[in-house]
């Protein structure tokens, strides 16, 4: 099972304990146990899966509840207490701080530095959010998007934590490109992003053997991508950003609301193309929807797939005039590889990684991360 930041609330109102547990749950954060009284603490502190964070509410009578809990952090060094309070009285901070307690949390709570708290406490424990995001867009059906998507996935899985999203809701294909048959989809985990449920979570995510890569599928039912919201997908992106070193979004063309949170939330926006007219086309319409959205051109790459050196109907120096945007990858035109790989549900970087088309795939995927990559190749002699 995956990793995943736990927290308990302490509140004698029902009511703010929910709120805060679903503000905790857009912050990545699950919210394990909830508590009306302080003792209550003491059925969960200690175990081996204690939550990281306990959050407590001092009022109405925060010096008397600071007593009550004065010998908790030093009892339990480990787990990160925060305290909240509407009083905001010096010698109460004092003596918070004096018994160790991490964060002191003024009421009504300020969202940016709540958060920015929860990560301070995240990051001491090395389950800060440090995904980096790769969303991979195709301009035209058949470009193949698809397998540029899996392959860097499946070429990262190999020496980094890396999980796969299918975002093509009505005819992705990632499931059959791993050949792998999930128990659950994207659309099952929606209501588990919302309630931040880390085993749901991790039971959805169906693992590829050969490279490790873990896979969120699309959902069965065409009907079922209904329950596939900006919100559950903004929410998910932020748990899965504790649990992983890279998350890849293998999504469609678009800026509707669920694929706008897609394209705000990746580090690189990869395009997908070929050098033919509909496709680079429809490459300059969507770098230009890019820009207006305000996303730097240091977040946009420009892939050209399937190239060969004559016979394309455009010059690639010619589309990066017409865009402003210089390529940054060609992927070779290796159908027979591709395809066999395809069919027999293993990303070409695995089942042929010797192969011209996967070596410049592992190149591709150092270029979108500043890293080198080892090849499966390698991995295997090693």
């Amino acid at each position: 099972m995956y990793v995943q930041l736990n927290c308990a609330i302490v509140d004698a109102d029902a009511a703010n304990r929910q709120e805060l547990a679903a503000f905790l749950s857009n912050s990545g954060v699950h919210t394990a146990a909830q508590f009306g009284e302080v003792a209550q603490l003491g059925t969960i502190l200690g175990r081996p899966n204690a939550p990281l964070l306990i959050i407590i509410n001092l009022d109405p009578d925060p010096r008397q509840m600071l007593q009550r809990i004065s010998q908790l952090p030093r009892q339990y060094p480990q787990t990160h207490f925060f305290l909240m309070s509407q009083v905001l009285d010096p010698q109460l901070l004092m003596e918070a701080m004096h018994i160790g307690v991490r964060e002191f949390i003024p009421l009504p709570i300020s969202p940016e530095k709540f958060a920015a708290a929860i990560d301070r406490s995240a990051n001491a424990v090395g389950m800060g959010k440090r995904a980096r995001v790769i969303h991979v867009v195709p301009t035209i059906g058949g470009c193949g998007s698809t397998t540029v998507a899996c392959n860097v996935a499946a070429s990262l899985a190999l020496q980094a934590k890396t999980v796969l999203i299918d975002l093509d809701l009505i005819r992705g294909g990632v499931a059959s490109a791993f050949d792998v048959r999930p128990r659950y989809t994207i659309a099952d985990v929606m209501d588990a992003a919302e309630k931040a449920d880390p085993t749901l979570l991790s039971n959805a995510l169906a693992i590829h053997k050969s490279s490790g890569t873990a896979i969120l599928a699309r959902p069965d039912l065409p009907e079922d991508t209904q329950r596939v919201t900006a919100a559950g997908l903004q929410r998910l992106l932020t748990m899965l950003g504790r649990m992983f070193d890279y998350v890849v979004l293998d999504s469609v063309m678009s800026v509707d609301p669920l694929y706008a949170a897609a394209i705000a939330a990746a580090d690189m926006n990869v395009i997908v193309a070929q050098l033919n007219i509909p496709s680079t086309k429809n490459a300059e319409r969507f770098v230009g929807a890019l820009r207006r959205r305000g996303i730097e051109g240091s977040k946009i790459r420009l892939v050209i797939n399937r190239y060969v050196k004559k016979g394309s109907d455009i010059e690639p120096e010619e589309v990066e005039r017409v865009m402003g945007l210089k390529l940054a990858w060609t992927i070779p035109n290796d159908f027979k590889n591709a395809i066999t790989a395809i069919n027999l549900g293993e990303p070409v970087v695995i089942r042929a990684p010797k192969s011209e088309i996967a070596t410049s795939l592992v190149g591709l995927t150092a270029t979108l991360t500043g890293k080198e990559v080892v090849s499966s190749a390698n991995v295997r002699a090693a």
